[in-house]
Protein backbone atom coordinates (compact mmCIF):
# COMPACT_ATOMS: atom_id res chain seq x y z
CA UNK A 1 0.00 0.00 0.00
CA UNK A 2 1.19 3.49 -0.59
CA UNK A 3 2.26 5.85 2.17
CA UNK A 4 -0.43 8.36 1.21
CA UNK A 5 -3.27 6.02 2.06
CA UNK A 6 -5.44 7.36 4.83
CA UNK A 7 -7.75 5.23 6.84
CA UNK A 8 -10.72 7.07 8.10
CA UNK A 9 -13.18 5.59 10.49
CA UNK A 10 -16.77 6.16 9.54
CA UNK A 11 -19.38 6.40 12.30
CA UNK A 12 -21.34 3.59 10.66
CA UNK A 13 -18.38 1.16 10.68
CA UNK A 14 -18.60 -1.83 12.95
CA UNK A 15 -16.12 -2.41 15.73
CA UNK A 16 -14.35 -5.07 13.67
CA UNK A 17 -13.87 -2.67 10.76
CA UNK A 18 -12.54 0.03 13.11
CA UNK A 19 -10.12 -2.49 14.59
CA UNK A 20 -8.94 -3.57 11.12
CA UNK A 21 -8.43 0.05 10.10
CA UNK A 22 -6.45 0.79 13.24
CA UNK A 23 -4.26 -2.29 12.76
CA UNK A 24 -3.51 -1.32 9.15
CA UNK A 25 -2.57 2.20 10.21
CA UNK A 26 -0.22 0.91 12.93
CA UNK A 27 1.33 -1.59 10.54
CA UNK A 28 2.09 1.07 7.96
CA UNK A 29 3.58 3.35 10.61
CA UNK A 30 5.85 0.61 11.87
CA UNK A 31 6.85 -0.40 8.33
CA UNK A 32 7.74 3.19 7.49
CA UNK A 33 9.90 3.50 10.57
CA UNK A 34 11.94 0.41 9.71
CA UNK A 35 15.26 0.92 8.03
CA UNK A 36 16.60 -1.59 5.59
CA UNK A 37 20.32 -2.29 5.54
CA UNK A 38 22.27 -1.69 2.38
CA UNK A 39 22.90 -4.72 0.25
CA UNK A 40 25.91 -6.62 1.50
CA UNK A 41 28.01 -8.27 -1.16
CA UNK A 42 27.70 -12.02 -0.89
CA UNK A 43 30.81 -14.15 -1.17
CA UNK A 44 31.30 -15.64 -4.63
CA UNK A 45 29.53 -18.92 -5.14
CA UNK A 46 31.86 -21.86 -5.44
CA UNK A 47 31.37 -23.41 -8.80
CA UNK A 48 33.02 -26.72 -7.94
CA UNK A 49 32.15 -28.95 -5.08
CA UNK A 50 35.21 -30.90 -4.01
CA UNK A 51 33.14 -33.84 -2.84
CA UNK A 52 32.47 -34.78 -6.45
CA UNK A 53 36.20 -35.13 -6.98
CA UNK A 54 37.31 -36.42 -3.59
CA UNK A 55 34.77 -39.25 -3.31
CA UNK A 56 35.67 -41.12 -6.51
CA UNK A 57 39.37 -40.53 -5.83
CA UNK A 58 39.05 -42.01 -2.34
CA UNK A 59 37.11 -44.99 -3.73
CA UNK A 60 39.81 -45.65 -6.35
CA UNK A 61 42.60 -45.44 -3.75
CA UNK A 62 40.68 -47.79 -1.45
CA UNK A 63 40.18 -50.27 -4.27
CA UNK A 64 43.86 -50.23 -5.17
CA UNK A 65 44.91 -50.72 -1.55
CA UNK A 66 42.42 -53.56 -1.21
CA UNK A 67 43.76 -55.27 -4.32
CA UNK A 68 47.35 -54.93 -3.14
CA UNK A 69 46.64 -56.23 0.35
CA UNK A 70 44.60 -59.22 -0.79
CA UNK A 71 46.97 -61.84 -2.05
CA UNK A 72 45.39 -65.16 -2.89
CA UNK A 73 46.78 -68.06 -0.90
CA UNK A 74 48.14 -71.12 -2.61
CA UNK A 75 45.73 -74.04 -2.62
CA UNK A 76 46.46 -76.69 -0.02
CA UNK A 77 46.79 -80.29 -1.05
CA UNK A 78 45.43 -81.84 2.13
CA UNK A 79 41.90 -80.84 2.87
CA UNK A 80 40.59 -81.54 6.35
CA UNK A 81 36.87 -81.89 6.74
CA UNK A 82 35.48 -81.87 10.28
CA UNK A 83 33.43 -84.92 11.13
CA UNK A 84 30.30 -84.26 13.14
CA UNK A 85 28.77 -87.12 15.05
CA UNK A 86 25.07 -86.74 15.68
CA UNK A 87 23.50 -88.39 18.68
CA UNK A 88 19.90 -89.46 18.69
CA UNK A 89 18.20 -87.82 21.68
CA UNK A 90 14.69 -87.60 20.33
CA UNK A 91 11.70 -89.74 21.10
CA UNK A 92 12.27 -90.35 24.84
CA UNK A 93 9.71 -89.80 27.57
CA UNK A 94 10.39 -87.45 30.51
CA UNK A 95 9.70 -90.34 32.82
CA UNK A 96 12.74 -92.15 31.37
CA UNK A 97 15.30 -89.34 31.83
CA UNK A 98 15.62 -89.66 35.63
CA UNK A 99 15.13 -85.94 36.43
CA UNK A 100 13.07 -84.92 39.48
CA UNK A 101 10.72 -82.26 38.05
CA UNK A 102 8.85 -81.80 41.35
CA UNK A 103 11.50 -79.21 42.37
CA UNK A 104 10.48 -76.97 39.47
CA UNK A 105 6.84 -76.84 40.60
CA UNK A 106 7.69 -74.87 43.75
CA UNK A 107 9.16 -72.03 41.68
Amino acid sequence: MSNNTEYRVQPTDSFENQLITSARRQREQSENSLSTPEMIALPPKHTRYWGWIATPAAAAVGLLIGLLIHRPTEPQDNFSVPIVVATDNSGHSIADDGTDYSLLISL
